[in-house]
């Protein structure tokens, strides 16, 4: 997807249905150096969040967000994705 200033942002889902992208995240992401691109682990979540407002401002769709622990069973992470106004199948 294209933002506002011509970004190009790769996101991990999309639920048409719900008007929501959804995100993948592990704490690695932030934390740790080698995994992240910023310089710090405050600065990632700031580049996240702006990345976050720019998608939101372009298509006017959601976000969800689960992590590790939200992926233990399939009924842990339904309940999270209905917390976001995802309807999983099944």
């Amino acid at each position: 997807m294209v933002g506002s200033e011509g970004d190009e942002y790769w996101l991990d889902f999309a639920f048409p249905g719900a008007r929501t992208f959804g995100e993948f995240d592990g704490e690695g992401k932030y934390t740790d150096a080698d995994l992240r691109r910023a310089s710090s682990a405050q600065e990632a979540v700031l580049e996240e969040k702006h990345r976050e407002d720019d998608v939101r401002g372009v298509t006017g769709w959601g976000f969800a967000r689960w992590g590790h622990e939200h992926i233990r069973t399939a009924d842990i992470l339904g309940r999270r994705l209905v917390a976001f106004g995802v309807s999983p199948p099944g």
